[in-house]
């Protein structure tokens, strides 16, 4: 179509026009539109600056020009209204639609957040509304004819007349209540940008639609346990949710449910998900079934995933998720301990999203690795993702893994070497259009069949464990930190141990060391006293020179036995203000009341 048309008449016989057809026309006033068009796209007339009068037949509203002011009542042979025809337009000040209007299709009647529109009356002829079909920053009202068959109103709530699903909610509708238990489906865009919404509770709803609660004030929200399927971005954008527990009913959940949610710092999960940019931890349920590429796209805090029990489908090994047999690496948070990611063995494949957003020094890959999915290391969603870094990827396999679209999106390749263990392997890498923009280098080394990794042992009795760990090459001095959950949010202690596996500083306050000692080679045991019986701990150990560079990190758990207790000192003693703990050779004692006991509650000559 030319650019320079001032006016346009559709001929009769055309029955569809094709998305942008009328695009970019800068002078174009004016289209009439034939009576024989039944049906177009959203953008068949795209950017129309200088339109003047709606373009509709008889059966048909396409559009509205943006610079239409005041009130307007469609005419009463239409239809349907259709997708994006009012899209935009912030100076219409009302709207009436007419009895014969059946379809009001989505996004039709999304005047702006700018829009004066306060009120809209649904007539009795309407059999569809589409998702987000109506938006206007301060509609207050929307009624529904009495004896529409489709639809009907619940305290200001557009709802379909079974009283199943909730529809919409008007932008500035005031909202803190609990739904009707008839109410099992959320909408689509249904509460989208309800800035009013703060509360709210919907005791038996199974499904909820994408966006259904976008870009709102919503502060508390309770998630029923009949609750089925969440759908893309339900939560985006809900800036002051704080946290959110997602029931084990749920089966099926879209990508980033709570992208750009940035006070929600944790998440109980039972199923894939989420994106909201200030989370740090996820509890994962055992529906746990799929994770979705852009699922965790802006979680760049994340450290931690914990999934209680492991199903046939993931498991986590301290705190990272993978795949339930460990072929698959699934979601490595971006800010987990450590600066060196090591794959097990088994690790065959790298799923997408898995290293979003990292921030390393060094991936070490299996010698079984064999693919890549596309965009391991992040994407473009939403033009939106975070910068991956990552220093080196030590690649022992001897053949070059197979890869999906492209997985290395976003990671500077240039900047981030790729060890591989021969020369002729090396040519195979450069020649490869996927692999070759990494700085290809050769370590012999990695022919050699590897060490088996530095292990740290525990045998733990009823209130104490101990440890065995060996000695690392070249390190100072090795920091032993006990935890009161899996998560390592709550610290028991810091042990401190010199080059030579003694004991040189204890500390239950802080979570890093500052003593230095020379080095030695050797295997080290410790016995930590004072745990309570039957009881979970979890542990981490890593060995550092006397730069601070990490050599090694390990971490597990153990659990203390269940005995009962010695005589001595009960526990409500032990756990008096007055007790306390003192170091002394080595070993931590109690002081109670002037008198030393050992950590079992015997009383010391």
């Amino acid at each position: 179509m030319k650019a320079g048309l001032i006016e346009f008449r559709v001929p009769e016989g055309v029955t569809y026009i094709e998305q942008r057809s009328f695009e970019q026309m800068p002078n174009l006033l004016r289209v009439h539109l034939a009576n024989s068009v039944k049906s177009l796209t959203s953008w068949s007339f795209y950017n129309l600056p200088a339109l003047q009068d709606p373009i509709y037949n008889d059966s048909l509203f396409v559009l509205m020009p943006d610079s239409y002011q005041g009130a307007y009542t469609i005419p009463s042979s239409i239809k349907v209204i259709c997708n994006m025809a009012f899209y935009g337009c912030t100076k219409v000040t009302s709207l009436t639609i007419p009895e014969g209007v059946e379809r009001i299709e989505s996004l039709s009647l999304f005047f702006s957040l700018n829009s004066s529109v306060k009120t809209l009356h649904i007539p009795s002829t309407v059999n569809y509304i589409g998702p987000n079909a109506i938006c206007s920053g301060r509609l207050e009202t929307v009624t529904v004819a009495a004896d529409n068959q489709h639809y009907t109103t619940w305290n200001g709530l557009v709802c379909t007349k079974d009283m199943k699903t909730l529809v919409y909610c008007p932008d500035r509708k005031y909202v803190n209540t609990t739904l009707p238990e008839s109410i099992e489906h959320i909408a689509p865009y249904a509460f989208y940008v309800a800035s009013n919404l703060y509360k709210l509770e919907m005791p038996n709803v199974k499904t909820i639609g994408e966006n259904a609660f976008a870009e709102n004030n919503l502060e508390s929200l309770t998630l029923p346990a009949c609750l089925e399927e969440i759908g893309n971005e339900a939560f985006s954008e809900s800036f002051d949710l704080t946290s959110v527990t997602i029931p084990a009913s749920v089966t099926n959940i879209g990508e980033e449910v709570f992208s750009y949610s940035r006070k929600l710092n944790k998440a109980v999960i039972n199923n894939a998900i989420i994106g909201a940019t200030g989370l740090e931890t996820i509890e994962i349920g055992t529906n746990l079934r799929e994770i979705r590429a852009y699922a965790f796209q802006q979680c760049q805090k994340l450290w931690y995933v914990r999934m209680p029990q492991a199903n046939d489908y993931f498991r986590t090994i301290d705190g990272v998720l993978f795949s339930a047999d460990t072929t698959a690496l699934a979601l490595y948070p971006p800010k987990h301990d450590g600066n060196i990611i090591v794959l097990p063995e088994q690790t065959t494949t790298l799923r997408s999203g898995s290293l979003r957003g990292i921030e390393k020094d060094k991936l070490v890959l299996s010698r079984q690795t064999a693919l890549f999915e596309t965009e391991v290391f992040g994407g473009y969603f939403w033009g939106n993702d975070v910068t991956p870094v990552l220093d080196t990827i030590v690649a022992p396999m001897m053949a070059v893994p197979a890869t999906q679209g492209n997985p290395f999106n976003l990671l500077n390749q240039a900047q981030t070497v790729l060890l591989v263990p021969c020369d002729s392997l090396a040519e195979i890498y450069r020649a490869n259009s996927i692999w070759n923009g990494f700085n290809i280098q050769v370590d012999s080394t990695l022919l050699e069949l590897p060490e088996k990794e530095p292990e740290v042992e525990t045998q733990p009795d009823d209130h104490s464990v101990q440890f065995t760990w060996p000695a690392v090459e070249g390190a100072s001095y090795y920091t032993l930190i006990i935890w009161a959950n899996e998560e390592r949010t709550e610290k028991i202690c810091t042990l401190t141990f010199n080059s030579m596996g003694q004991l040189v500083e204890i500390d239950f306050s802080k979570h890093a060391p500052a003593r230095r000692a020379k080095n030695a080679t050797s295997t080290f045991s410790f016995r930590y006293n004072g745990l309570s019986e039957g009881t979970d701990y979890w542990f981490t150990m890593t060995a550092s020179d006397a730069n601070d560079t990490e050599l090694f990190y390990a971490s597990g758990s153990f659990a203390t036995l269940g005995a009962n207790m010695p005589t001595g000192i009960d526990d409500v003693q032990r756990d008096d203000a007055q007790c306390t703990k003192v170091l002394r050779d080595g070993q931590i004692y109690l002081m109670y009341e002037g008198r030393m006991y050992d950590i079992q509650g015997n009383q010391l000559k």
